[in-house]
């Protein structure tokens, strides 16, 4: 990274190593994200996309006629987000600054925001009881917050905090691929004291997962992608000062 690296006509090809290796992190990890994204927009398009309210997963409020369209406008623009999501970490892309912008706006402008502006309603309207209904609304706000953040960051052309806000924003979007990493785990986890703790009562089981689950879907997420960014820039400021003391 330093000018005398680069510059010194002696310098081994070891220093590069760590940057490729990073690079190809950084593919795999993105190629993961992108499959299990990509996934769960398939299984929504099979659950949800026939707009038949009789197949829908998800509690409905018969007494509120307008509960299944303002349920399929969030899964729908959810949907947007997170298909798109994945294509704003690509270096290659990014590269492409006028390509990078407009699947920047429309992961925002047709995904996360109109998404995140109906979830609240649906996350009130939650059969799964009030803990699942917290959740679902605090995770709702978070992302509509982050997004509005990083937005406002690119158009100040603060272009590192507008990475960083992003990234936490698809933290958040990425719940929609958690949340069914945890609920299984879940009840799978609870099996054991079904009878005991749930007395034989497997939705009371289930209700408990889920409600549990509507806070573990982005709440790690979260979590670590902070952590990751706060220990990013420790060593970033860290090879400042060595770099300034050298």
């Amino acid at each position: 990274m330093s000018v005398t690296a680069a510059t010194a006509p002696s310098a081994p090809a070891g220093p590069r190593r760590p940057n490729r290796r990073r690079t190809r992190r950084h593919r795999v990890l993105l190629g993961v994200v992108a499959l299990l994204s990509l996934g769960v927009v398939g299984y929504a398009a099979v659950v949800y996309f026939g707009f038949d309210p009789s197949t829908s997963q998800v509690g409905l409020r018969e007494e509120v006629p307008w509960h299944y369209p303002v349920l399929m406008a969030h899964i729908t623009t959810a949907a947007v987000a997170l298909a798109v999501g994945p294509l704003q970490f690509s270096r290659r892309i990014r590269a492409h600054r006028r390509v990078h912008r407009w699947i920047g706006r429309t992961y925002l402008f047709a995904g996360v925001l109109p998404s995140a502006l109906v979830g609240v309603p649906a996350a009130l309207l939650s059969t799964g009881g009030p803990v699942a209904a917290a959740g679902l609304l605090v995770g709702d706000v978070a992302w509509g917050v982050t997004a509005v953040v990083a937005y406002r960051a690119a158009r100040q052309r603060r272009y590192r905090d507008h990475a960083r806000w992003m990234t936490r924003n698809f933290a958040l979007t990425f719940a929609a691929v958690t949340f069914r990493i945890w609920l299984p785990l879940l009840i799978l986890a609870q099996l054991p004291i079904l009878g005991t703790v749930h007395r034989g009562d497997f939705d009371a089981l289930f209700a408990a997962a889920y409600a549990i689950t509507c806070w573990l879907a982005f709440l790690p997420n979260l979590f670590a992608v902070m952590t990751f960014q706060r220990r990013s820039r420790r060593s970033t400021a860290a090879l400042g000062r060595a770099a300034a003391a050298a």
